[in-house]
């Protein structure tokens, strides 16, 4: 039997040149080239994956049309690297496959430029409705007050066009490595091959990541629910109350079942590592999974890692913003952690430290901690998958979670809201409401966020027991309610931030706005703003 323990990366880790540029390899039929990207320079954020995946789309949509003449396209959700998408009522052959994208190459080759124009709400209507988009027309129209909209951009292509909420370039010279390949009963879609290659495993069939976002789109069909315009259906029919119980309890029973392959796994582990990206809701699903696992009469003790970071001054630098990273595996103190879980494992007494914001770091309680044989410890934290925390001097059986927030809800037909944009609104808004900084602060230190992410999270996502999403259908209408109170684009500091918070307050804007007052205390949503029965200091 495989050590299950053990935990190798699908692939090796991005270089990170010694400015902390990113190094994207770029695949070639022959070989490999190398593009660097500085997340302090001005063109970073034009060089991001959605500005190579939203030009892309829009060259699809012409190209899907002349090959499939009337057949309609659907782009369920992202991926890494790429989106999953498929036609309605039709599985694509490999051969169509291959003459759109054949037609992708030419308009890339070609240089082919479509228009970039920011229309009054009415003149948007009036295009798409000719158009033939009724999904834009119906999610334009399902939010009260349409005339209150503004800076709704329109990508197109003599006629094919997209509803966009900022301009983006067409970088050709990275567009030209896309990658279309038949899937499911679909396709993928990749801008970038280098990051799908390195995060998916050879059979994407088997990724439990995607598995994940099978899942949650197979509860969305049920409850009929798919993309904003749905979701402001639901909340002006007045059904938003049982919308949000239904949402909840779908996501309860996921982690009701993940509690029980832990407590039966074979491997007898008695220690859970729980990870994910920034912003997952990790510290909400610890609490929740450990009350399923007290249902199930067992004694739980959870651990944050965030309580294992170095004093502020130890803490690396990050030699591009000048700014502590605290993104990195190195800020915490890895020795400590290691020997207070072999202690704790081992029946010993444990004075566990205490991470105080002030900069000195942390000191030990008062009082010690010990555990029975029967308890488990949930460590959790963005690097519970990272094979560094216990390669020295710990050797425990693991059972290891990953929690991310795969949202599934699509803007439109063509546009799926995407996982980084998710939970950059979640931090946002978390950031401001509790740790006294404001949107400013948060999207600066977003480079460096993603950039570990790449590094130290995902490559080692498909190596978790089991995957948890935490994303809610319905939470971007909550956001959408503490947005304008939060988002100003007036208060940026700079035109890249600027430009990044009217893009996302666009996207909020389309949304009917949710009063938090009937989500439950035991939401993931409340771990960012506010009101949850958990404790999370």
């Amino acid at each position: 039997m495989p050590d299950k323990n053990k935990i190798v990366p699908l692939c090796p880790p991005i270089r990170i040149v010694q400015d902390y540029s990113f190094v994207c390899p770029v695949m070639t039929n022959k070989n490999a080239g190398i593009k660097i990207f500085t997340s302090a320079h001005p063109e970073a954020m034009q060089q991001s994956f959605r500005n190579l995946m939203e030009p892309l789309l829009v060259l699809f949509n012409k190209a899907a049309a002349r090959v499939m003449e009337n057949r309609e396209f659907y782009i369920a959700y992202s991926i890494p690297g790429g989106v999953y998408g498929f036609f309605k009522d039709y599985i694509p052959t490999p051969d169509e496959l291959e003459k759109i994208s054949k037609h992708l190459h030419a308009m890339i080759e070609n240089r082919e430029r479509f228009s970039h124009d920011s229309f009054p709400v009415g003149k948007i209507l009036e295009y798409f409705a000719k158009n033939h988009r009724p999904d834009i027309v119906h999610l334009i129209q399902s939010k009260p007050h349409i005339e209150e909209l503004e800076g709704l951009c329109l990508a197109h292509l003599n006629g094919f066009g997209e509803l966009l909420f900022n301009k983006v370039q067409e970088n050709y010279d990275r567009l030209q490595y896309f990658r279309l390949q038949p899937f499911s009963k679909g396709f993928f879609l990749i801008a970038d091959p280098a990051f799908f290659e390195r995060v998916m495993p050879t059979q994407a069939e088997s990724s439990k990541y995607f598995s994940g976002f099978e899942e949650t789109e197979d509860t969305m069909k049920h409850l009929g629910i798919a993309s904003f315009a749905e979701l402001n259906d639901v909340i002006t029919r007045g059904k938003l109350p049982e919308f949000i119980k239904l949402s909840e309890a779908y996501q309860a029973r996921r982690i009701s079942k993940i509690a029980d392959e832990i407590v039966y796994n074979s491997s007898g582990s008695r220690v859970v590592f729980l990870s994910g990206p920034t912003s997952s809701g990790k510290t909400t699903s610890a609490h929740r999974l450990a009350i399923e696992l007290r249902v199930m009469k067992k004694d739980v003790l959870i651990l944050s890692l965030d309580n294992f970071y170095l004093p502020h001054k130890d803490i690396p630098d990050d030699p591009v913003t000048g700014m502590k990273n605290f993104e990195l595996i190195s800020s915490l103190n890895l020795e400590l952690f290691r020997k207070s879980i072999n202690d704790l494992v081992a029946g010993r007494p444990v004075f566990l430290p205490k991470y105080h914001f002030d900069g000195k770091g942390a000191i030990p309680e008062s009082k010690p901690t010990q555990i029975s044989p029967d308890t488990f410890i949930i460590v959790e934290g963005i690097h519970g998958l990272n094979p560094e925390l216990w390669e020295e001097g710990m050797d425990v059986p693991s059972y290891r979670m990953y929690v991310s927030a795969l949202t599934t809800l699509n803007i439109h037909d063509h546009l799926p809201l995407s996982t980084s944009d998710h939970r950059l609104i979640r931090r946002m808004v978390r950031d401001h409401l509790f740790r006294g900084y404001g949107f400013n602060e948060t999207i600066r230190r977003w480079p460096d966020v993603m950039r570990n992410e790449y590094q130290s999270i995902f490559p080692f996502q498909e190596s978790a027991h089991a995957i948890f999403n935490s994303a809610l259908i319905y939470e971007p209408a909550v956001f959408a309610h503490y947005a304008p109170a939060i988002v100003h684009a007036d208060n940026a500091e700079n035109e890249q931030i600027r430009e990044e918070v009217k893009r996302l307050n666009r996207i909020l804007s389309l949304l009917i706005p949710i009063d938090p007052k009937d989500i439950p205390p035991t939401s993931v949503v409340r771990e960012f703003i506010g009101g949850s029965s958990f404790q999370y200091s």
